[in-house]
């Protein structure tokens, strides 16, 4: 259990109705407390803004208890980006899953709920797609995380690879593709199906951190603003269009 400092009381609107909507867990344990918060914070401040003392004193801890949860300020980090990536990759299956069964729309799916999960974390898309540039210690976070955070990485191109075949096919394949099943050799000798899937994931990154808020140019622009619903359906509409003049 970790140690309260009288210097640092307990933040009361840390209850069990608040991590219940934070995490689904009334009463998560110490150490997901840490991470929930940091989840949360960082998502809305993004690296720039994020206090790890902040987050130490709002449970009522010393920061000291963050290096013995996690060793360092950039392991907590670390370890909440992988959380964060992993929940990412859910959405991302989920998605497709409740999407109506033909290809289009199951497509769709894949291209809207990257875009709208970026809005929702945008404070991590950062550390997420530049770690090197945006963690202090990117080593520590390559070798705890990074093979991992590749493997679902994978596994979601070869889910958007068939995505595309299907749409291509007209129909839907009944395949589930996880990181323990995935044969990234396979995925891999099919040279023009990998060029479009990067290409289609590639263009939505883009899309998605410029949906985020986070694209400087078109950040104060009112003509970007009003557009946006707009520019991003048709965004989604020539992906499609695309994948179709492939076939």
């Amino acid at each position: 259990m970790a140690r309260r400092s009288a210097r640092f009381p307990l933040d009361e609107e840390l209850g069990a109705d608040f991590w219940l909507e934070l995490c689904g867990d009334p009463s998560p344990s110490s150490r997901d407390k840490f991470l929930f918060l940091t989840i949360d914070e960082f998502g809305r401040v993004g690296p720039g803004g994020f206090s790890h003392a902040s987050i130490a004193r709002r449970l009522g801890v010393t920061v000291a208890m963050i290096n013995h949860y996690f060793g360092s300020r950039n392991g907590l980090i670390s370890e909440a980006a992988y959380l964060v990536y992993s929940k990412y990759m859910e959405a991302m299956v989920r998605a497709v899953d409740d999407a109506p069964r033909d290809p289009e729309s199951r497509l769709r799916a894949w291209i809207n709920t990257q875009i709208s999960f970026a809005v929702s974390a945008a404070g991590w898309q950062l550390v997420l797609n530049y770690p090197t540039l945006s963690l202090e210690d990117p080593i520590e976070f390559t070798v705890l995380f990074r093979k991992r955070i590749s493997a679902k990485f994978n596994a979601n191109m070869a889910r958007l690879s068939l995505l595309i075949k299907d749409v291509q096919s007209g129909s839907v394949t009944q395949t589930s593709i996880d990181e323990d099943n995935l044969d990234i050799a396979v995925y891999m000798t099919d040279t023009k199906l990998v060029t479009l899937s990067s290409t289609i994931a590639m263009s939505t990154l883009g899309a998605a951190v410029w949906a985020a808020g986070s694209h400087a140019p078109s950040a104060e622009s009112d003509e970007a603003k009003k557009l946006g619903d707009m520019l991003l359906a048709q965004h989604a509409n020539y992906l499609v269009d695309l994948v179709k003049s492939q076939a």
